[in-house]
Protein backbone atom coordinates (compact mmCIF):
# COMPACT_ATOMS: atom_id res chain seq x y z
CA UNK A 1 0.00 0.00 0.00
CA UNK A 2 1.15 3.61 -0.60
CA UNK A 3 2.64 5.37 2.40
CA UNK A 4 2.35 8.94 1.09
CA UNK A 5 1.57 10.98 -2.03
CA UNK A 6 4.94 11.72 -3.63
CA UNK A 7 3.74 13.09 -6.98
CA UNK A 8 4.63 16.69 -6.11
CA UNK A 9 8.12 15.92 -4.80
CA UNK A 10 11.03 16.42 -7.18
CA UNK A 11 14.04 15.36 -5.10
CA UNK A 12 14.76 12.89 -2.32
CA UNK A 13 17.62 12.61 0.18
CA UNK A 14 18.50 9.35 1.92
CA UNK A 15 19.83 8.81 5.42
CA UNK A 16 20.75 5.28 6.49
CA UNK A 17 21.10 4.38 10.17
CA UNK A 18 21.79 1.26 12.15
CA UNK A 19 21.70 0.05 15.75
CA UNK A 20 23.46 -2.60 17.81
CA UNK A 21 22.00 -5.40 15.70
CA UNK A 22 23.64 -4.36 12.44
CA UNK A 23 26.91 -3.00 11.15
CA UNK A 24 27.59 0.42 9.70
CA UNK A 25 28.75 -1.26 6.50
CA UNK A 26 25.31 -2.78 5.99
CA UNK A 27 23.69 0.62 6.45
CA UNK A 28 25.95 2.09 3.77
CA UNK A 29 25.16 -0.83 1.47
CA UNK A 30 21.44 -0.31 2.03
CA UNK A 31 21.70 3.40 1.24
CA UNK A 32 23.55 2.68 -1.98
CA UNK A 33 21.14 -0.07 -3.07
CA UNK A 34 18.04 2.04 -2.40
CA UNK A 35 19.58 5.05 -4.15
CA UNK A 36 20.20 2.98 -7.29
CA UNK A 37 16.69 1.48 -7.27
CA UNK A 38 15.02 4.89 -6.84
CA UNK A 39 17.03 6.33 -9.71
CA UNK A 40 15.83 3.45 -11.88
CA UNK A 41 12.16 3.41 -10.88
CA UNK A 42 11.22 6.93 -9.76
CA UNK A 43 10.82 10.23 -11.57
CA UNK A 44 12.73 12.35 -9.07
CA UNK A 45 15.05 14.98 -10.55
CA UNK A 46 17.62 14.21 -7.85
CA UNK A 47 18.25 11.20 -5.61
CA UNK A 48 21.23 11.10 -3.28
CA UNK A 49 22.65 10.96 0.24
CA UNK A 50 21.38 13.57 2.68
CA UNK A 51 24.80 15.21 2.93
CA UNK A 52 24.72 15.89 -0.81
CA UNK A 53 20.99 16.55 -1.19
CA UNK A 54 20.27 18.40 2.05
CA UNK A 55 17.66 20.70 0.47
CA UNK A 56 15.66 17.83 -1.03
CA UNK A 57 11.87 17.98 -1.11
CA UNK A 58 11.55 14.74 0.84
CA UNK A 59 13.88 12.88 3.21
CA UNK A 60 13.93 9.09 3.36
CA UNK A 61 15.32 7.65 6.60
CA UNK A 62 16.31 3.99 6.53
CA UNK A 63 17.08 2.31 9.85
CA UNK A 64 18.26 -1.28 9.99
CA UNK A 65 16.62 -2.53 13.17
CA UNK A 66 17.45 -6.23 13.05
CA UNK A 67 19.73 -8.63 11.20
CA UNK A 68 19.52 -12.38 11.80
CA UNK A 69 20.54 -15.69 10.26
CA UNK A 70 18.77 -19.02 9.96
CA UNK A 71 15.23 -18.11 9.05
CA UNK A 72 13.76 -19.79 12.16
CA UNK A 73 11.69 -22.95 12.29
CA UNK A 74 12.80 -26.56 12.60
CA UNK A 75 14.73 -26.61 9.32
CA UNK A 76 16.92 -23.60 10.03
CA UNK A 77 19.21 -22.57 7.17
CA UNK A 78 22.41 -20.81 8.28
CA UNK A 79 22.72 -19.32 4.78
CA UNK A 80 19.38 -17.54 5.05
CA UNK A 81 19.60 -13.96 6.32
CA UNK A 82 16.80 -11.63 7.44
CA UNK A 83 17.07 -7.85 7.52
CA UNK A 84 14.39 -5.58 9.04
CA UNK A 85 14.32 -1.91 8.07
CA UNK A 86 12.20 0.94 9.41
CA UNK A 87 11.34 3.44 6.66
CA UNK A 88 10.39 7.02 7.56
CA UNK A 89 9.42 9.68 5.00
CA UNK A 90 9.59 13.38 5.95
CA UNK A 91 8.69 16.50 4.01
CA UNK A 92 11.99 18.30 3.48
CA UNK A 93 10.38 21.72 3.46
CA UNK A 94 8.14 21.79 6.54
CA UNK A 95 9.68 18.74 8.31
CA UNK A 96 6.27 17.12 8.80
CA UNK A 97 6.19 13.34 8.76
CA UNK A 98 4.66 11.77 5.64
CA UNK A 99 4.64 8.06 6.38
CA UNK A 100 6.33 5.03 7.90
CA UNK A 101 6.72 1.39 6.94
CA UNK A 102 8.54 -1.69 8.17
CA UNK A 103 10.24 -3.69 5.44
CA UNK A 104 11.51 -7.23 5.97
CA UNK A 105 13.93 -8.73 3.49
CA UNK A 106 15.08 -12.35 3.33
CA UNK A 107 17.87 -13.86 1.27
CA UNK A 108 17.39 -16.90 -0.95
CA UNK A 109 19.18 -19.25 1.42
CA UNK A 110 21.80 -20.04 -1.19
CA UNK A 111 25.27 -18.53 -1.48
CA UNK A 112 25.60 -16.99 -4.96
CA UNK A 113 29.03 -15.83 -6.18
CA UNK A 114 30.24 -15.71 -2.56
CA UNK A 115 27.73 -12.92 -1.90
CA UNK A 116 26.87 -12.66 1.81
CA UNK A 117 23.26 -13.61 2.63
CA UNK A 118 22.85 -10.25 4.40
CA UNK A 119 23.75 -8.48 1.16
CA UNK A 120 21.12 -10.49 -0.69
CA UNK A 121 18.51 -9.58 1.93
CA UNK A 122 19.42 -5.90 1.63
CA UNK A 123 18.84 -6.10 -2.13
CA UNK A 124 15.39 -7.54 -1.42
CA UNK A 125 14.69 -4.65 0.97
CA UNK A 126 15.88 -2.09 -1.59
CA UNK A 127 13.53 -3.55 -4.21
CA UNK A 128 10.63 -3.48 -1.76
CA UNK A 129 11.28 0.16 -0.81
CA UNK A 130 11.47 1.22 -4.46
CA UNK A 131 8.20 -0.59 -5.18
CA UNK A 132 6.58 1.02 -2.14
CA UNK A 133 7.59 4.51 -3.28
CA UNK A 134 6.47 3.73 -6.84
CA UNK A 135 3.01 2.90 -5.49
CA UNK A 136 3.20 6.16 -3.53
CA UNK A 137 3.61 8.25 -6.69
CA UNK A 138 7.36 8.61 -7.16
CA UNK A 139 7.22 7.37 -10.77
CA UNK A 140 6.06 9.37 -13.78
CA UNK A 141 6.22 13.13 -14.33
CA UNK A 142 6.25 15.43 -11.36
CA UNK A 143 3.28 17.70 -10.67
CA UNK A 144 3.33 21.22 -9.25
CA UNK A 145 3.30 21.49 -5.50
CA UNK A 146 0.69 23.86 -4.09
CA UNK A 147 1.27 24.86 -0.50
CA UNK A 148 -1.93 25.74 1.37
CA UNK A 149 -2.18 29.11 3.10
CA UNK A 150 -1.52 29.22 6.86
CA UNK A 151 -4.47 28.13 8.94
CA UNK A 152 -5.39 28.67 12.59
CA UNK A 153 -4.57 26.06 15.19
CA UNK A 154 -6.42 22.76 15.56
CA UNK A 155 -10.17 22.61 15.97
CA UNK A 156 -12.01 21.80 19.19
CA UNK A 157 -11.04 18.75 21.16
CA UNK A 158 -13.34 15.78 20.78
CA UNK A 159 -12.71 13.27 23.52
CA UNK A 160 -10.04 10.91 24.75
CA UNK A 161 -6.71 10.57 23.06
CA UNK A 162 -5.64 6.98 22.23
CA UNK A 163 -2.68 5.69 24.24
CA UNK A 164 -2.15 8.61 26.54
CA UNK A 165 -3.48 12.09 27.23
CA UNK A 166 -7.02 13.41 27.14
CA UNK A 167 -8.98 16.39 25.87
CA UNK A 168 -12.19 18.08 26.83
CA UNK A 169 -14.13 20.69 24.92
CA UNK A 170 -13.70 23.13 27.83
CA UNK A 171 -9.91 23.02 27.67
CA UNK A 172 -8.61 26.50 26.77
CA UNK A 173 -6.19 26.81 23.84
CA UNK A 174 -2.52 26.55 24.85
CA UNK A 175 -0.50 29.71 25.29
CA UNK A 176 2.58 30.41 23.18
CA UNK A 177 5.01 29.00 25.74
CA UNK A 178 3.04 25.76 26.03
CA UNK A 179 2.81 25.45 22.26
CA UNK A 180 6.58 25.92 21.97
CA UNK A 181 7.20 23.16 24.53
CA UNK A 182 4.81 20.88 22.64
CA UNK A 183 6.61 21.62 19.36
CA UNK A 184 9.93 20.77 21.00
CA UNK A 185 8.50 17.46 22.20
CA UNK A 186 7.16 16.75 18.73
CA UNK A 187 10.56 17.46 17.14
CA UNK A 188 12.21 15.24 19.73
CA UNK A 189 9.77 12.48 18.84
CA UNK A 190 10.78 12.71 15.19
CA UNK A 191 14.44 12.32 16.09
CA UNK A 192 13.58 9.25 18.17
CA UNK A 193 11.63 7.84 15.23
CA UNK A 194 14.52 8.40 12.81
CA UNK A 195 16.68 6.39 15.20
CA UNK A 196 14.07 3.59 15.41
CA UNK A 197 13.35 4.29 19.09
CA UNK A 198 9.64 3.72 18.60
CA UNK A 199 8.72 3.65 22.29
CA UNK A 200 10.59 6.91 22.90
CA UNK A 201 9.02 8.57 19.84
CA UNK A 202 5.52 7.49 20.83
CA UNK A 203 5.92 8.85 24.37
CA UNK A 204 7.08 12.26 23.13
CA UNK A 205 4.33 12.56 20.51
CA UNK A 206 1.73 11.69 23.14
CA UNK A 207 3.21 14.22 25.57
CA UNK A 208 3.12 16.90 22.87
CA UNK A 209 -0.53 16.19 22.14
CA UNK A 210 -1.44 16.07 25.82
CA UNK A 211 0.18 19.47 26.30
CA UNK A 212 -1.26 21.17 23.19
CA UNK A 213 -3.75 18.96 21.30
CA UNK A 214 -2.97 19.06 17.60
CA UNK A 215 -3.89 16.68 14.74
CA UNK A 216 -0.25 16.79 13.56
CA UNK A 217 0.91 15.26 16.82
CA UNK A 218 -1.80 12.60 16.72
CA UNK A 219 -0.92 11.77 13.12
CA UNK A 220 2.64 11.18 14.32
CA UNK A 221 1.24 8.94 17.07
CA UNK A 222 -0.64 7.05 14.36
CA UNK A 223 2.49 6.62 12.23
CA UNK A 224 4.53 5.38 15.18
CA UNK A 225 1.89 2.89 16.28
CA UNK A 226 1.72 1.65 12.71
CA UNK A 227 5.49 1.17 12.68
CA UNK A 228 5.01 -0.95 15.84
CA UNK A 229 2.33 -2.93 13.96
CA UNK A 230 -0.29 -1.91 16.54
CA UNK A 231 -2.87 -1.62 13.77
CA UNK A 232 -6.02 -1.06 15.85
CA UNK A 233 -4.44 1.61 18.04
CA UNK A 234 -2.95 3.29 14.96
CA UNK A 235 -6.40 3.45 13.34
CA UNK A 236 -7.86 4.97 16.52
CA UNK A 237 -5.15 7.64 16.64
CA UNK A 238 -5.60 8.56 12.96
CA UNK A 239 -9.38 8.69 13.36
CA UNK A 240 -8.94 11.00 16.34
CA UNK A 241 -6.63 13.24 14.32
CA UNK A 242 -9.13 13.30 11.44
CA UNK A 243 -11.92 14.40 13.80
CA UNK A 244 -9.96 17.49 14.87
CA UNK A 245 -10.67 19.44 11.67
CA UNK A 246 -7.11 19.24 10.28
CA UNK A 247 -5.97 21.37 7.31
CA UNK A 248 -6.73 19.89 3.90
CA UNK A 249 -3.18 18.68 3.24
CA UNK A 250 -2.95 16.89 6.59
CA UNK A 251 -6.46 15.49 6.16
CA UNK A 252 -5.33 13.89 2.90
CA UNK A 253 -2.34 12.29 4.63
CA UNK A 254 -4.56 10.94 7.39
CA UNK A 255 -7.10 9.54 4.92
CA UNK A 256 -4.39 7.73 2.95
CA UNK A 257 -2.93 6.31 6.15
CA UNK A 258 -6.33 5.16 7.38
CA UNK A 259 -7.00 3.39 4.10
CA UNK A 260 -3.69 1.55 4.38
CA UNK A 261 -4.16 0.68 8.06
CA UNK A 262 -7.70 -0.59 7.66
CA UNK A 263 -6.54 -3.07 5.04
CA UNK A 264 -3.96 -4.41 7.50
CA UNK A 265 -6.35 -4.92 10.41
Amino acid sequence: MPVANLQAYRSIALRAHTNAFASQGQAMLLEGAVTMKLRQKCGFDAVGPFAQTANADVVLDLNITKVSRGGGGIMSNPNKANVDVLVVLTDGRDRDLLGTATIRGQSSGMIVNNNLPENQAIEVVADAIANLLTKSGCSGPRIARIDPPPVPGPGPDVGPIPNGGSNTASTPPPDDATRQRAEALNEGGKEKLYGADLAGALALFQQANGMAPDPRYLFNVCLTLGAQEQWDNAVSACQQARSMNPPETLAGKIDRRLESLQKRQ
